[in-house]
């Protein structure tokens, strides 16, 4: 998995990037190909914690989107819908 992770008005903590991590990491090993591009991008925008993901993967895209009052929740939220996105694909291949 190529993963690139973008901040924007917010600052690169350790800990926000390994939760992204550890999560997509969980999620490749289900569903990913060696071979998948993500791309990760956070932002505060507002008050809202945002977080969007793009993956390419085997011909595939899929974005998912969501936010919050705070990124860790946020963060479950596009790994949820992301995931959905992912299943949905594999158990209806086609559509």
């Amino acid at each position: 998995m190529n993963l690139k992770i973008t901040f924007r008005h917010m600052e690169h903590t350790k800990s926000i990037d390994g939760r992204i991590r550890e999560k997509l990491e969980n999620l490749a090993k289900k569903h990913f190909s060696i071979d998948a591009n993500v791309d990760w991008t956070c932002l505060v925008e507002h008050d809202q914690h945002i977080a969007s993901v793009n993956v390419l993967d085997r011909g595939h895209d899929f974005h998912a989107k969501a936010s919050s009052d705070n990124m860790y929740k946020t963060i479950d939220q596009v790994i949820g819908k992301i995931e959905k996105q992912i299943e949905g694909q594999e158990h209806h291949p086609g559509h």
